[in-house]
């Protein structure tokens, strides 16, 4: 329900978890052992379920209107840790240090255009801040 959502937050840099092949009881089990903020849009939680430690139930359909009320209500900073974690396997990002270290990793254009990449430590994705930056922080409305 609320998996574009996480990947925003990992946008952000906030550790985000989800696995859609569990049942909500695991889901809540998990998060409770992890010491997890739970976030749905189940509104049936508190009745069906027995209750996460933490939860919030996000009140609309839209991921950005939910990331923007999980932001306002944890009081989170949308720009602290924005683009430092991997949106495919939820790992900091290391910065790369020797710039021809992807040489043979990205297109010539963008290695021309690009001083800073990144990389995840986990499945080897080569990041940098693009246009796709300018974009997304529009759509989540960061400045």
């Amino acid at each position: 329900m609320v998996v574009k959502t996480g990947k925003y937050l990992r946008i952000l840099g906030y550790n985000a978890v989800w696995q859609a092949s569990l049942r909500t009881h695991e889901l809540i089990a998990s998060a409770n052992r992890d010491g997890r903020i739970f976030l749905t849009r189940n509104a049936h939680i508190p009745y069906s379920y027995p209750p996460p430690a933490r939860w919030l139930r996000l009140i609309s359909p839209a991921p950005t209107e939910q990331l923007a009320q999980i932001t306002a209500e944890y009081g989170l900073d949308p720009e602290k840790w924005l683009f430092s974690r991997c949106i495919k396997c939820n790992v900091l990002l290391e910065r790369i240090d020797d710039k021809e270290y992807v040489r043979d990793k990205v297109h010539p254009n963008v290695f021309a255009r690009h001083e800073q990449f990144y990389r995840c430590p986990s499945c080897g994705t080569v990041f940098w801040h693009g246009s796709h930056v300018v974009n997304t922080r529009g759509k989540l409305g960061i400045g």
